[in-house]
């Protein structure tokens, strides 16, 4: 929870991914879950970089 809470106050994710109901997109909404990009049911990464650097520094 620790580094959720740092990564959020970093703008690294967002923790509140807004409803994916078709009615509120103009075209597709986003998916519910895409690992690859980093897209979670409730936290997405703002970019696929974050991601990486965050993955590479928990590893070493």
């Amino acid at each position: 929870m620790k580094l959720l809470n740092k990564l959020v106050e970093l703008n690294l994710v967002i923790d509140d991914v807004p409803y994916r109901k078709d009615y509120l997109w103009i075209d597709q909404p986003p998916p519910e879950q895409d690992p690859e990009l980093g897209i979670g049911e409730y936290v997405a990464w703002q970019s696929p970089m974050h991601r990486e650097t965050v993955r590479r520094v928990l590893e070493s």
